[in-house]
Formats: structure tokens, C-alpha cells, sequence
């Protein structure tokens, strides 16, 4: 992949061609170094919050997914 310019706001197309395996997320167009993997007791918490949620939302028009997973939220913003 290129290197990222400061300065530059990216698009979602343009983030979903990256191919280097560098964790970013991407805020209003600008590319955001994520954490290195969590520890233990981050995975242990947070599965268990995983488990609540599946069970209680079983059966109903939503659901719970482990991280890391791609979500794009809209703001109110033009959509790119």
C-alpha cells in the first residue's frame, strides 16, 4: 500500500483497498492507528459480555458480533 498522507481524507472505497495488515480505523476520512492485540483479560471480559448479549438477543431482528468486524456508521453526513 501507498503511504498514507496527512492531510488527505480517505474514502471507505479507498480504505477497503488497503492491503497491508496495519489495524486503522477510519474517522470522517482520516486513517486512525488501532491498539495492538488486547491481553487476556480484555478477551475474557469481553467475551463474556458477548455471550450476554447473543443469549438475550437471541430470537430477535438483531445481533452481536466479536470485534475485529468492519462496521460503517453513518452520521448525518453526505455518504461517500
Amino acid at each position: 500500500m501507498e503511504a498514507l498522507l496527512e492531510g488527505i481524507s480517505y474514502t471507505f472505497s479507498e480504505y477497503c483497498l488497503w492491503s497491508d495488515d496495519q489495524r486503522r480505523e477510519l474517522i470522517e476520512g482520516v486513517p486512525v492507528a488501532m491498539a495492538p492485540a488486547l491481553s487476556l483479560t480484555h478477551q475474557t471480559v469481553s467475551g463474556s459480555i458477548h455471550s450476554q448479549l447473543y443469549t438475550f438477543l437471541s430470537g430477535k431482528p438483531c445481533s452481536v458480533f466479536a470485534a475485529p468486524f468492519d462496521v460503517r456508521l453513518y452520521g448525518g453526513g453526505a455518504l461517500r
